[in-house]
């Protein structure tokens, strides 16, 4: 078996290190075995060489040596733009990742693994993580990872034994602006030690950060004349880099602009003298170990080292320049052998959902969460989110723990949906790999979405005011039970009660059934007879019970010898059949099936039906006994596979207002077409009575109000601003009130109905924004019908 070349890469631009497990000498053969660190800088660049076609980067140790770039002493070559530093690549972004990709090239190519060092704080973020593995992709580098800084100073620690497992080790990376402090967990992975990162680092702005160092050796290299075209090549020479890193500092020759020479002696600049003590902003309680990674040296790093060690609760133990490269080989190694290299925490990404209580957060990345480096994380439950028909453009909230505000993110659909769609939303992503993959299916139309974060609109909001303005107060309207109650049985000046019928009809060989199924109809007071759910009042005897029980099966056996042709007392119209569905839910469960049959049926003759009129006491009647699952399932996709278009207010409409305002598990039945369907119908019916002595208005509110309560389901529906269908019920809505206000010579009878419907309409109103109150709006309907 080959043995396999593995690569470890510490590109900083600060002082750059290399180490591949593989030597080669000219003339031989390449020795892999060997570990051979590859440094180049400090103050590393890349240089342009060549003209024309053959123009191309090249980086590392070779690029410390060109004369390219180095000011026009050197003639052409000497040009400025020949010339760009490596951290100019690595803050910046520049579009040209050839440049960045020769930072590697110059040291290193061919390796089956390669691992580089990132940053973290602001030069690890996301875009800089994708612009480092773009590089990495142009370089063709195979298997090209990123592991955070830190997390390879582990790695070098637990290689050299420095660190044991279910150790808190702290690590202290010398950076940019100053230091991060990292904390990390030592774990056991098959035998394998690991560290887990459970947070991002915490950052202590310092003057000992890189950029402050070079700085102040800069001005030490050009002098108190400070920057211009005679002090340029001062600037960018090798010494400012070592000198501001502690590295011993030899004078330097470098050539001016019109082509001499010039000495510069920095051998004398202390950049130690500049340190400070450390008495703060080192969080590094409950730490074991405290390891402190940077690329200084000599009495620089002596005086960190020291100064940092006075506020650590451990020893601390200083690593060389290399470990980082080093690090990155190890876990190199890792990669080809498939070892985890380390346990990371994926930055937290949230969005908004709605559920039964209205907006809320969902976490599509949970803040638990850790994964093996190398590995893809997806949401293991996608968010459900819900486009409205007619929206032509899918509005996502996201907040990312690591990258605040939140922003809102707006992708076009394309034509505005005819129905209601459901989408899914999700994240993928690797630890340590660039921005998360934020992806939107919509099965129902066949396509998927990309969700762009640095295309999304940033919300100066707290995530908490996000959601608090987008909680709409909607309300559900209760289920309408009506109720029973003594009255109806009781005698009154007008007639005899239930009571009184019962104790001489079910002697009677021919019951007077349009006389009782009056009386169960009957509603003084606000009570009937029965309770809509089949329930009596208490006060009603177990013999009156029985005695109402004799009655209720001779009017079945009456009513089916008539539904079998046959002829006897009672069979020559419905009362009977009346009788039996004024009883609501008390009714026996065949009568539904008898009168589910009459409707489907509905084009041949049937005994129910001996005239038109007659189909209202089938659907009503329908509608006002169906219980059971299966008996409502049945009558719902009888009553929704029919042309909902054509159906008869006082019949079908009737039927579907009494099923969805009486029944808890109705409305969960529908879908969103069949809410469309049903709203068309509902309008309609509104529109009819416009101009007219609203006569056959009872129902059209009922329904409207009966698909209020498909917020069992979604809990959004027809809520303005959020469902499109809220604004056509509002429109028709203002147009019926505007038609009852504007009357100039009302009859009698449309006055008393005025002075009904029009609260009844604003109660429906205020549930259309979102703004109701009324939990009993449905009993409210009923009454005022």
């Amino acid at each position: 078996m080959t043995a396999r070349k593995l690569c470890g890469f510490d590109v900083n631009g600060w002082r750059d290190f290399v180490a591949k497990n593989w030597r080669s000498v000219p003339g031989e053969e390449e020795e892999v075995g060997p570990v051979e660190i590859v440094p180049s800088g400090p103050l590393t660049s890349v240089v342009n060489v060549g003209d024309g076609e053959r123009s191309r980067w090249i980086g590392g140790a070779q690029a410390d040596t060109a004369p390219h770039g180095l000011g026009g002493g050197w003639g052409e070559v000497g040009t400025v733009g020949r010339r760009v530093s490596v951290r100019t690549l690595l803050e910046m972004g520049d579009d040209d990742v050839a440049k960045l990709s020769s930072c590697f090239t110059g040291s290193a190519q061919g390796a089956s693994y390669n691992i580089l060092s990132i940053d973290e704080g602001p030069d690890g973020s996301e875009t800089a993580q994708e612009h480092l593995l773009e590089a990495l992709s142009v370089g063709k580098y195979r298997n090209g990872a990123l592991v955070w800084r830190p997390v390879l100073a582990a790695l070098y620690a637990i290689e050299h034994g420095l660190v044991l497992e279910g150790q808190r080790v702290g690590v202290i990376c010398q950076d940019r602006r100053g230091l991060a402090i990292q904390q990390l967990l030592i774990r056991s992975a098959g035998g394998v030690l690991a560290p887990e990162r459970r947070e991002a680092a915490k950052h202590a702005p310092s003057d000992i950060g890189y950029e402050s160092l070079v700085r102040a050796a800069r001005y030490a290299a050009i002098g108190p004349d400070g920057l211009n075209s005679r002090t340029a090549h001062r600037a960018i020479a090798r010494s400012v880099g070592k000198a501001a890193l502690g590295i011993e500092c030899p004078s330097e020759m470098l050539r001016v602009q019109n082509g001499d020479w010039e000495t510069l002696d920095l051998s004398g600049y202390h950049a130690a003298a500049s340190v400070v003590a450390f008495k703060e902003g080192l969080d590094l309680r409950g730490c074991d170990v405290v390891l402190f990674e940077t690329l200084t040296e000599g009495r620089l790093k002596d005086r960190i080292v020291t100064n940092i060690g006075s506020a650590s609760p451990v020893a601390l133990t200083a690593l060389p320049a290399q470990a980082v490269a080093l690090g990155a080989l190890f876990a190199a190694h890792r990669a080809g052998d498939g070892a985890p290299i380390f346990f990371d925490v994926l930055p937290r990404l949230s969005t908004i959902v709605y559920g039964p209580d209205g907006a809320t957060n969902f976490d599509l990345i949970r803040p638990e969460e850790t994964l093996e480096a190398g590995r893809t994380y997806r949401s293991p439950e996608p968010a459900s989110l819900a486009i409205p028909a007619g929206q032509e453009n899918i509005s996502v909230y996201l907040r990312k723990e690591a990258a605040p505000p939140p922003r809102k993110a707006t992708v076009a659909i394309g034509t505005p949906l005819k129905k209601q769609a459901a989408v899914s939303l999700w994240v993928e992503q690797k630890p340590a790999a660039g921005r998360a993959r934020i992806l939107l299916e919509a099965q129902s139309l066949g396509r998927n979405f990309t969700v762009e974060w640095d295309d999304a609109h940033e919300d100066t909001r707290s995530w908490e005011e996000i959601i608090e303005s987008l909680k709409v107060n909607f309300s559900i309207p209760q289920r309408l039970v009506l109720p029973c109650g003594m009255p109806p049985w009781e005698d009154s000046a007008r007639s005899d009660g239930m009571l009184s019928l019962l104790q001489t009809e079910p002697l009677r060989q021919n019951p007077d059934w349009d006389t009782l199924a009056v009386k169960l109809a009957q509603r003084p007071f606000g009570r009937y007879c029965i309770s809509s759910d089949g329930h009596l009042p208490a006060e009603v005897s177990q013999g009156d019970i029985e005695r109402l029980d004799i009655l209720t099966k001779r009017a079945l056996e009456v009513t089916r010898s008539r539904l079998e042709g046959e002829t006897g007392p009672g069979t020559e119209d419905n009362a009977a059949l009346k009788f039996l569905t004024w009883q609501f839910r008390r009714c026996p469960p065949e009568v539904a099936s008898w009168l589910i049959d009459c409707i489907e049926k509905s084009e041949r003759f049937h005994p129910f039906v001996r005239h038109q009129a007659s189909w209202v006491l089938v659907y009503q009647g329908l509608g006002r006994i169906v219980q059971g699952d299966d008996t409502e399932q049945r009558v719902m996709e009888m009553l929704l596979s029919s042309d909902i278009e054509t159906w008869v207010w006082n019949r079908q409409s009737a039927c579907m207002a009494f099923l969805l305002s009486r029944s808890d598990t109705a409305p969960t039945l529908l879908s969103r077409v069949d809410v469309e369907r049903l709203a068309g119908r509902a309008i309609a019916d509104f529109r009819r009575n416009i101009g007219e002595e609203y006569t056959m208005f009872n129902y059209a509110p009922f329904l409207l109000a009966g698909l209020l309560r498909w917020r069992i389901e979604n809990p959004t529906a027809l809520v303005s601003g959020v469902d499109p269908l809220a604004a056509d019920f509002l429109a028709v809505i203002e147009e019926v009130e505007a038609d009852l206000a504007n009357r100039r010579r009302p009859s009698v009878n449309l006055q008393r109905r005025r002075d009904k419907i029009l609260p009844i309409l604003k109660d429906l109103k205020a549930e259309l924004l979102g703004e109701g109150t009324n939990p009993d709006l449905l009993l409210d309907i009923y009454g005022a019908g």
